[in-house]
């Protein structure tokens, strides 16, 4: 028995998943978590591991989206052992990032700052310069909310010297702005506080 072409299938595939990926974009997450779901189901048949992690990885973010943080956490960790299974480092590095994410906004600032530097590692590997100035800034604010300062100016350093080094002016600036924020506030002898806005979205 002739094996079966999975190019139609595998076509079909992606296409559901870039038609949950647009719903995803317009905040509609319903839509987008259902698309995800078909989208997972066709690449499970045609045993696409590498559609797998990336579709669980998208039905991570559209639950975190949701503020379903458990759900999220359930998808992004079936996607990174599908990614350190199939040693796709890029999938690694992302969903380490989002695992840090996810503990970060349930406030673990402990586990966030393990997954924020395993995601370091991967994204110095392979030299994704605005991955890892992205990961520098929310270990920043690990840092920072942990009452850590030293370490959070200096992740905040790190994070401005690669945007910078990039010519991305605009998220240099957002993380001048805490920089400056937490240099002034040590000068004045103040107690630790939160940044204005303490989960950016990186």
């Amino acid at each position: 028995m002739e094996a079966r072409d999975t190019t139609a299938d595998k076509a079909r595939a992606e296409a559901l998943h870039e038609a949950a990926l647009e719903a995803l974009s317009r905040k509609e997450l319903d839509a987008a978590r259902e698309g995800f779901e078909k989208a997972l189901a066709a690449f499970e048949a045609c045993e696409d591991t590498v559609g797998q992690a990336m579709t669980r990885h998208n039905l991570g973010l559209t639950c975190q989206e949701a503020g379903d943080l458990d759900a999220a956490r359930t998808w992004f960790e079936q996607s990174l052992a599908i990614s350190e299974q199939e040693e796709l480092d890029g999938g690694i590095g992302v969903t380490c990032h989002q695992l840090g994410m996810v503990a970060q906004l349930s406030q673990d600032y402990a586990k966030a700052k393990d997954w924020y530097e395993r995601a370091l590692a991967v994204e110095e590997k392979l030299e994704n310069a605005p991955a890892e100035a992205k990961t520098c800034h929310q270990l920043g604010l690990c840092a920072h909310y942990a009452g850590d300062l030293g370490s959070a100016r200096k992740w905040y350093g790190r994070s401005v010297a690669i945007f910078e080094g990039l010519g991305d002016k605009d998220n240099a600036d957002k993380t001048k702005k805490l920089l400056d924020f937490l240099t002034d506030y040590e000068r004045q002898g103040g107690d630790v506080e939160h940044p204005d806005c303490p989960h950016h979205k990186h």
